[in-house]
């Protein structure tokens, strides 16, 4: 596995882990901050986000990813207080904070967020109907159950999920995309309904959320004619177990979080490019971060053995249709030049958004294998295509009759 050092400079140009020192209770604050980042990479992550009036903060972190909100407070432990005490106090404190802050900016009151790498962007809360909230207790002690000590999250008007540190960074471990850590927090708000899930056993959490695994997410697999149930519960336990991070193929996965992390390193001087603005780069990091890690591992690998496959000096791709979204991801690698390569990919992807009648698709076009960088062009389209575009698409040949990648 990768050290935190070697995964910050891999995955999402993640910012660098953070280093003991400080105020009482920052390190741990930028711990969960970066451990969240793990999970929906940089560009989603808003740390230490301000309120309504001049020197007031929300929490100490929100991820907005998708349609999904999550806001996540820290409190960490100085002294020697009982624990019992102690955590009535911080925990109660965190609950009235997270519930104060939802409301804040689901009313609009927060028009403006800030982001360490974009800067400030405009937050529009009709975006965001999907809330969670994360408090994460950075303390020592014996397993508990939580409302046993703060009744208040029994009743709260979001899903509020009580993690400690420790716990927090293992399931960032094993979760370690936006679209599997989304999935996990819905997994547990469910789970949470028929078990104690206790802070400080995390582990012995997501053996009850393998268990109840298949009745949660039955009804999202109306047809299941080639097991598809069966294999998502497969995958689940595989993850939440830890096994799945001991693929023999996981590195190949990395191929995807790299684009992501390239998706910002677009030259506006390319004709292409001319229209592309930073929200472009933020939609195809988030079309991308749908992709749980075990469809990244496919995908990657798929992309690695295309781009060994294009040194021939032909044009070597594939596609995957994910129904359930939507989407249609298409990849391309070829030793033509930069632009024949967008054009050949822009082709592809309308020819993919008119074929599936995708709400979304995105395609990607690298260099052959050797050929001398990561130069990823990225082709996203959304909605539906002009009447002229999809007369011409008609005239054409199928290019993806035997090319559809089953994930």
């Amino acid at each position: 596995m990768l050290t935190p050092h070697e995964l910050a400079a891999t995955r999402f140009a993640m910012s660098a882990p953070p280093q003991p020192g400080g105020e009482p209770g920052l390190y741990e604050e930028q711990v969960a901050q970066w451990v969240a980042e793990k999970s929906f990479f940089r560009d989603f992550v808003y740390r230490n986000a301000k309120g309504k009036k001049k020197g007031d903060q929300l929490v100490d972190g929100i991820v907005l990813f998708g349609d999904v909100m999550v806001l996540i407070e820290v409190k960490a432990q100085i002294g020697f207080a009982k624990r019992d005490d102690w955590v009535r106090d911080r925990l109660g404190k965190a609950v009235i904070q997270l519930e104060k802050s939802k409301a804040l900016l689901q009313e609009g009151k927060v028009p403006k967020l800030r982001n360490d790498f974009y800067g400030e962007l405009e937050f529009v809360p009709q975006n965001y109907p999907n809330v969670f909230g994360i408090v994460v207790l950075a303390h020592d002690s014996d397993p508990y159950y939580a409302p046993d000590l703060v009744p208040e999250l029994l009743h709260s008007t979001f899903p509020i999920h009580v993690f400690s540190l420790k716990d927090f960074a293992l399931v960032s471990d094993r979760f370690d995309t936006a679209g599997d850590m989304i999935n996990i927090l819905e997994t547990r708000t469910d789970t949470s309904k028929v078990n104690r899930l206790l802070v400080q056993d995390e582990a012995q959490n997501l053996k009850h959320m393998v268990n109840e695994f298949r009745m949660i997410w039955a009804p999202h697999f109306l047809s299941d004619q080639s097991g598809l149930l069966d294999r998502a519960v497969q995958m689940f336990e595989k993850k939440a177990s830890g096994k799945f991070q001991l693929d023999k193929d996981w590195k190949y996965g990395l191929l995807i979080d790299d684009l992501i992390a390239h998706v910002h390193d677009f030259d506006p001087n390319l004709s292409w490019n001319e229209n592309t603005t930073h929200e472009a780069g933020l939609r195809v990091a988030s079309f991308l971060g749908w992709l749980t890690r075990d469809r990244r591992i496919k995908l990657g690998k798929l992309a690695y053995e295309h781009a060994e496959a294009a040194r021939d000096g032909n044009a070597h791709y594939f596609h995957h249709f994910h129904p359930s979204r939507g989407t249609c991801f298409i990849y391309v690698a070829s030793s033509a030049s930069r632009a024949d390569r967008v054009k050949y990919l822009q082709v592809l992807v309308s020819y993919a958004q008119m074929l599936y009648g995708c709400q979304e698709s995105l395609g990607v076009a690298t260099e052959a294998t050797g050929g001398g960088g990561r130069s990823y062009d990225f082709v996203a389209l959304r909605g539906t295509q002009s009447a002229d575009q999809l007369k011409l698409l008609k005239t054409m040949a199928n290019p993806f009759s035997s090319k559809l990648v089953p994930l």
